[in-house]
């Protein structure tokens, strides 16, 4: 179980699995720790299109007004104000939910901090809030999106990866790293990159499921982009220590969280599927998976006010961390 002292959402430990309804209803948190469900206690983000990152803040904004902000869920909510920094609307209407998102660094930190929000379908258009200087649209086809020491980072082909950099005027400066692409051992398997701020490096973790039976994994792995030096290529890790990997689809971000300290098994990868909405727990080391169902029960429910079941708004149910980076 977490520890007396895990932050919280006002209702649910975290770190947590978001199923969010859309509108004005509350979202359902699913506390991956001890397994219950709660409704969000967030006032903040209530009618709010929300985008969890993988550094423990979200970026939310007010589809009716276009008002845009950072919220803290690890601070309580006595700080009032202190739990929200705010942003340069975005455009309206407000990016999809499914949204690729990513921050430089710690928003409280000198110099603040660069948002980069990438819209679906196609991950084409690119909107860069130098924190609190403004917002720059750029046009870009990007996947896979992370930040990496103040830097971003994206698949580009199978020998190179993009990179965004934000200089101190003009606009954001777009080029490629040599890189080799992580060897993927199916045509459907999956994989997110999880950028780990301690050590400034960016690592990627792969789940390929079995062949003849999409909803159970066959293998997993942990790669280390190794871009410091000159070879240039992913190198597989065996271990994580007492981390755990906290991982989705393809718009749900992927990060480090301290396992004993959150009440989380070590070394593993925590991966939310999106073919049969269920969290599958993955032991690095042996291969294992424990399945857990944070949807079953809630993936449908009334409408306030109607007869009608109430579905959920996004594609998948998303990560919202415990830690700004581990």
């Amino acid at each position: 179980m977490a520890t007396s002292s895990t932050p919280s959402t006002s209702t649910s430990p975290l770190p947590c699995l978001v199923l969010d309804y859309g509108g004005d209803q509350r979202a359902t948190l699913f506390g991956v720790s001890d397994g219950a469900h709660r409704a969000c206690g967030a006032e903040e983000l209530r009618g709010k299109r929300a985008w969890p990152t993988s550094h423990g803040w979200v970026l939310a904004c007010d589809p009716a007004t276009a008002a845009t902000f950072l919220w803290n869920p690890r601070a309580p909510p006595e700080a009032g104000g202190g739990r929200v920094l705010a942003l340069p609307p975005l455009a309206q209407p407000s990016p999809p939910a499914e949204s690729l998102r990513a921050l430089s660094g710690r928003p409280t930190g000198a110099g603040g901090c660069t948002v980069v929000l990438v819209e679906p379908p196609h991950q084409s258009t690119v909107l860069c809030i130098p924190v609190p200087e403004g917002l720059c649209w750029c046009k870009r086809v990007i996947s896979d999106l992370a930040s990496c020491r103040g830097r971003f980072y994206y698949f580009h082909s199978a020998t190179e990866y993009g990179v965004i950099d934000f200089p101190p005027a003009g606009p954001p400066a777009f080029g490629t790293v040599p890189m080799a692409k992580v060897p993927v051992e199916a045509v459907h398997g999956h994989g997110l990159h999880v950028p780990r701020g301690d050590r400034g490096e960016l690592y990627k973790a792969s789940v390929v499921p079995r062949r003849h039976d999409i909803n159970s994994v066959a293998s997993v792995a942990v790669h280390r982009m190794d871009f410091a030096f000159a070879r240039k290529k992913p190198v597989r890790v065996r271990s994580i220590g007492d981390r755990a990997i906290l991982a989705g689809s393809s718009s749900c971000f992927a990060g480090w969280c301290p396992a004993p300290e959150f009440g989380l098994q070590p070394n593993t990868v925590y991966w939310m599927s999106r073919k049969d909405k269920r969290l599958h727990v993955l032991d690095i080391g042996t291969g294992t998976d424990q399945v857990r169902e944070p949807c079953k029960g809630v993936a449908e429910r009334k409408k306030l006010g109607g007869d009608g079941p109430q579905t959920l708004s996004r594609a998948d149910p998303c990560w919202m961390n415990a830690t700004w980076t581990v």
